[in-house]
């Protein structure tokens, strides 16, 4: 993945986004034109390995620099940013200086990057105080995903890249809503970030905001939110060695899919915390807490009966690389949720403890249960 890589799909979604409107369509290229201006249209090549591609795109990037009174080089980045989620890590102090930063503080960078994208893959998978050797494979396998992209001047900042370019999820057949299985792989990324950032957040609440040592009740319960003793190795292989004063995460959400919602956009951590998060490390290595499943899906099937004070819900899901159903209950207000997502088909995420055994039903026994906000809103599934 390279984030300066332009063909027709990042030229169309920028120009869809800035309010052009396609003209012609061909099997070699299409037309487009300004909103209230069809006289001055602009040829978009489909092929991006046609010998005129990279001079056409000159051209359209002439234009949009005309139009929109900005530099070529802003455009051709947002252009190029379409389908993907950049990450940024930056790293703060009085030593940081000309873009530069000291061998073992960059190594601790590069490092906290690792450990934290394989800690959120773990989380989206599975809820847990601490991995170690119980880490899941599949959390190595999705963070092998991301990318580094290059260092930017001022502060030390590096960019994690990640795709965001998703297939549709859910599929309607005689009125039913079912989870397109082939495309749910294409979500785990944004999951993974949507995850982290909500992990962050909760943590640096527990050892930035509160400046004192929370209660082990509130470490344990942070859990729920995706903290992990492994995510606090991560942040304090930045600020755990006195070399870097203030380290923060920044999200920059692709522009051609909607931004989760109610989630932080940039969390900070400073020096200062590091041992309460050194404490909070410690408390969740030695915790015994049991594990619970994290899966995501559409619900298949909804049932009542009179009287009874559950409802019973069958949910499609991918349980180990392999499409299963899912069955669960829940308690009424919950239930009420659960049937206004069936019928809006929105895609939900439950989490507790899982039964996969093979040859028999599937089911959960919830401890939490929403829509997944991490792609789409309300908003984005009515229409």
């Amino acid at each position: 993945m390279n984030t300066f890589d332009i063909g027709f799909e990042e030229i169309v979604s920028y120009l869809r986004r800035s309010g052009w409107q396609r003209s012609l369509t061909g099997p070699l290229a299409e037309m487009w034109y300004p909103e209230g201006d069809e006289d001055n249209p602009i040829l978009v090549p489909k092929e991006s390995r046609a010998p005129d591609f990279r001079r056409t795109l000159a051209m359209i990037m002439d234009e949009l620099a005309r139009k929109e009174h900005r530099p070529q080089t802003e455009i051709h980045l947002d252009i190029s940013r379409q389908f993907i989620d950049v990450t940024d890590l930056r790293a703060e102090d009085d030593h940081i200086t000309e873009g530069t930063i000291s061998i073992h503080a960059g190594l601790g960078l590069i490092n906290s990057a690792n450990q934290m994208m394989v800690s959120a893959a773990a989380a989206t998978l599975r809820r847990q105080g601490y991995y170690g050797k119980s880490m899941p494979r599949d959390a190595y396998k999705h963070a092998r995903r991301m990318r580094l992209g290059q260092t930017r001047p001022g502060s030390y900042i590096v960019p994690i890249i990640s795709s965001a370019k998703f297939s549709s999820l859910v599929t309607v057949s005689e009125e039913e809503s079912r989870l397109n299985v082939s495309a749910d792989e294409s979500y785990f990324e944004r999951r993974m970030l949507t995850t982290l950032s909500r992990a962050l957040e909760t943590l640096s609440e527990l050892a930035v905001e509160r400046g004192r040592t929370p209660s082990k009740d509130d470490m344990l319960g942070a859990v729920d939110d995706g903290v992990s003793s492994e995510l606090c190795s991560a942040i304090l292989d930045v600020i755990g060695h006195g070399e870097v004063e203030e380290f923060d995460v920044a999200f920059n959400w692709a522009p051609s899919s909607p931004a989760p919602k109610t989630i932080a956009d940039r969390i900070a951590f400073f020096g200062e915390a590091a041992p309460i998060i050194e404490h909070i490390k410690g408390e969740l290595k030695d915790s015994r807490s049991q594990a619970e499943r994290v899966l995501y899906g559409v619900i298949r099937r909804l049932s009542l009966k009179r009287n009874e004070t559950v409802g019973h819900v069958a949910m499609d899901t991918v349980i180990d690389g392999k499409p299963r159903v899912v069955a669960f209950d829940l308690p009424l207000n919950t239930y009420s949720r659960a049937a206004r997502y069936h019928g809006e088909r929105r895609p939900v995420v439950v989490r507790g403890i899982l039964d996969a055994t093979p040859g028999r039903q599937a089911t959960m026994t919830v401890h939490a249960f929403d829509a997944d906000r991490s792609v789409e809103s309300f908003d984005d599934v009515l229409q």
